[in-house]
């Protein structure tokens, strides 16, 4: 190598490692504006009573505010897809759930894959359905119910808030399971399809824990058994599908944060710490347990392969009931 040959490459390596000092520096200073949470749905829902939950404190955490932002629409896609699309600079952030792993795989499916398009933060919570029915079934534990539908084979109607819903997806491997016929009645969203199981249209609905507890504790629905694997500090008395019938089973609605794809691994990381401390805060813990929601926290690795995981296993379950896309 010549003298000016080797100047030259001293020279590279001195501007690559200035360069690189300076995008250091520059992820160290992140964030230096406010930061915009997204939620894909409107105001009062699940993913924005949390994410409301947590943004004060987030933003006391990051040193800057922390704005909740509402773009609804299909079902959480448009606010997705518009993160998705956005500078991967940490300054627009999304909450994301369960029906990302879902919907990619439907027909018109979005124009994004949650395992693979998108930086992934770390999760955040988990809601667990709770299986309730009618009390004219005269039922009272899963077994029981699963006895009568047994006996009863296509007389017994579920509902759930769509086709391709947790709900509707989580019941259908239920009904897999324990080799039972229920016929399935979707509706348009979860209140509709609590409506229906009150008024005995429907006897059985894999409900949201939140909604479905003032009903249970009035008597009006009775709860048989959880969809998670550990059962809910909310119902301690109900047992688990995963400890009764189905050993291994958990059908839970996860919630965690997702960044443009190519965000720094700096601003991610800076990002998961800050959430996983937040979500330490009592306040914090305390609107979640108002919320029916159980907090998660964990790295961002973790959760990538959870969504990845619960993608291939959405997947397949669509792809059985012969509701799957060509993606």
């Amino acid at each position: 190598m010549t003298t000016r040959t080797r100047m030259s490459a001293v020279g590279a390596a001195v501007m690559i490692a200035a360069l690189t000092g300076m995008a250091s520096e520059g992820w160290a200073a992140y964030p230096e504006r406010a930061v915009t949470l997204v939620v894909g749905s409107v105001p009062g829902s699940g993913p924005d009573v949390l994410a409301r939950s947590m943004s004060e404190e987030l933003g006391r955490n990051l040193g800057q505010p922390v704005v909740v932002e509402n773009q609804p629409g299909a079902a959480g896609n448009v606010a997705a897809a518009a993160v998705s699309r956005s500078d991967p600079d940490g300054y627009k952030l999304f909450i994301g759930t369960i029906n990302m792993a879902i919907a990619t795989w439907l027909p018109k499916e979005p124009p994004f894959d949650p395992a693979t398009d998108f930086a992934i933060v770390g999760q955040v919570a988990s809601i667990p359905n709770i299986m309730v029915v009618t009390p004219e079934l005269g039922v009272n534990t899963v077994d029981e119910f699963i006895a009568l539908a047994k006996e009863k084979p296509g007389e017994i109607n579920y509902s759930s808030p769509g086709v391709g819903s947790l709900q509707h997806l989580g019941t259908d491997q239920f009904a897999t399971a324990t080799e039972v016929s229920m016929v399935h009645i979707p509706y348009r969203g979860g209140a509709a399809a609590t409506k229906s199981v009150l008024a005995n249209e429907t006897q059985m609905f894999m409900a949201g824990m939140p909604p479905a507890l003032p009903h249970i504790k009035s008597g009006k629905l009775i709860a048989l058994a959880v969809s998670s694997t550990e059962r809910s500090p909310l119902t301690p008395d109900v047992p688990t599908l995963n400890e009764t019938v189905m050993p291994g089973y958990s059908a839970e609605a996860w919630y965690g944060i997702f960044l443009a794809k190519g965000t720094p691994d700096a601003i991610v990381n800076k990002l998961n710490a800050a959430f996983n401390e937040v979500l330490k805060d009592p306040a914090v813990i305390q609107r979640f347990n108002n919320a029916g929601a159980e907090i998660r926290t964990g790295t961002p690795r973790q959760f990538a392969d959870l969504v990845a995981k619960e993608s291939a296993r959405w997947k397949k379950t669509l792809t059985d009931l012969g509701l799957a896309g060509s993606r």
